[in-house]
């Protein structure tokens, strides 16, 4: 392509977004910052065969400052409100795991589509380490990433919609009880938490979310108190993923899958049933409100799940915690599973 029209590409992905996030905005649609601008631009290229484009260092950043969002919202009490939750939480997700991959091994028996591809496509989450796996174990990475896709997309439309309709109470503002806004010199830490959240992307698993909200969450949590930006950097943010996550979507990759995208839709349904009566197991057993709780055992979507959470009055810092110890289970667990279990099954 020629610059022009690569950078026409860019005005054209980026408007799209931005006026898709505004519209479903107006119609109060949960999410609608991110849900708009995906919905947008995979109309735009299956209607109209359009051309869209992302900027790689515009999502880092992104995903640094949601990242930090999250953190904000961690209060002196989030890490000892999130320990009593560790062993039935991870539990449910064990649970939640085998259930997934029992289903993608029988939709594998009854279809042409090789063991390995199936169960891999199939992982409640951490789809970039899933995607090494798919390529050291020599299943299909395109199905494979496509599979993964289309339980995210599941994920972002539907739990929200189920959450904030149904389960919703009142906002609170976790972030204003948190602390006072800090002084401007601390913006120099979202610069420091870029470099190493970045130079450490290869080895911590989601390291631009999960490296940022962390640590920001520990000095919050410890008094120290943190510049925070104006709400329109993280509504930007939310469009800059969203136009990630848009662009991601391949008209072409989906028509390779073909039939096989109904068995993981109706896969990423079952699971996300399982998720939602899951986290009323785990209201019931620990005291932990609904909201939170069925957000928490969403199969996927970390950034989006804590900020549904933010919009529907649960508490995003205890959602990102749990999220973040089901990713980890998920990413330092299932590859080795697979390395070991796989080739057994050939």
């Amino acid at each position: 392509m020629e610059r022009s029209e690569v950078l026409l590409s860019y005005v054209w992905s980026y408007g799209i977004a931005l006026l898709s996030g505004w519209a479903f905005s107006l119609i109060h649609i949960p999410l609608a910052w991110i849900l708009g601008p995906v919905t947008g631009l995979f109309l735009y290229k299956a209607l109209l065969r359009g051309r869209t484009s992302q900027s790689y260092q515009a999502r880092n950043v992104a995903f640094l400052l949601l990242g930090v969002q999250i953190g904000l919202t961690f209060t002196v009490e989030t890490f000892s409100l999130v320990g009593p939750y560790f062993i039935p939480y991870t539990g449910l997700s064990m649970v939640m795991i085998i259930v997934s991959l029992g289903l993608a091994y029988g939709i594998a028996r009854h279809t042409s589509i090789d063991e390995t591809t199936s169960l891999i496509g199939a992982a409640p989450g951490g789809l970039s380490a899933m995607i090494a796996v798919s390529e050291s174990l020599k299943a299909n990475t395109v199905l494979v990433t496509i599979f993964h896709t289309i339980r995210l997309l599941a994920v972002l439309f539907i739990v929200p919609f189920i959450v904030s309709r149904w389960f919703s109470v009142p906002a609170q503002t976790y972030v204003d009880e948190a602390s006072v806004n800090g002084p401007v010199w601390t913006l120099f830490l979202y610069v420091v938490l870029f470099w190493i959240s970045y130079r450490l992307r290869n080895v911590v698993p989601a390291a631009l979310v999960i490296l940022p909200m962390l640590i920001i969450g520990g000095l919050q949590a410890n008094g120290v108190a943190i510049f925070e930006l104006p709400a329109l950097f993280f509504i930007a943010s939310q469009v800059v993923i969203g136009v990630h996550l848009g662009h991601s979507v391949s008209i072409s990759d989906l028509k390779k899958a073909g039939k096989f995208c109904g068995y993981y839709f109706l896969l990423a349904v079952i699971i996300i049933s399982v998720g939602i009566v899951s986290g009323m197991a785990l209201s019931h057993w620990t005291g932990m409100d609904r909201v939170t709780a069925m957000l928490a055992l969403a199969p996927g979507g970390l950034i989006e799940m804590a900020i549904t959470a933010q919009e529907t009055g649960g508490q995003p810092s205890v959602v990102s915690s749990l999220q973040t110890i089901r990713l980890l289970t998920i990413v330092l667990l299932l590859p080795l599973l697979f390395k070991w279990g796989l080739p057994k099954l050939r």
